[in-house]
């Protein structure tokens, strides 16, 4: 599929932080999370995957709207956001770890 920013899948920083709980925003256990993860990390597991992707860097996590830590768009492909959040994780889990 090509990327299409209407139906586009958007992933925050807060989903993958280690640091977050889940009712300030992480989405996935702990053991698939990093500390501080970034957005270019982010979109590099979206690239492995074989995703477009779009950075989209002044946007804030509506939980804490006056942190802009921004987010990535990523192509809604074969897989739904719950199956492409943990793909993710266990992708900047070996990134963090080299």
């Amino acid at each position: 599929m090509t990327y299409d920013a209407d139906v586009a899948i958007t992933l925050w920083p807060e989903y993958f932080d280690i640091n977050r709980t889940r009712a300030e925003g992480r989405r996935l256990p702990k053991d698939l999370c990093v500390e501080n993860p970034d957005l270019d990390i982010i979109a590099k597991g979206a690239m492995i995957l074989d995703l477009e992707y779009e950075i989209m860097e002044d946007m804030s996590y509506p939980k804490s709207p006056r942190d802009r830590h921004g987010c990535v768009r990523v192509e809604r492909g074969v897989m739904s956001k719950t199956e492409l959040l943990p793909k993710i994780g266990e992708i900047l889990v070996q990134n963090k770890k080299k």
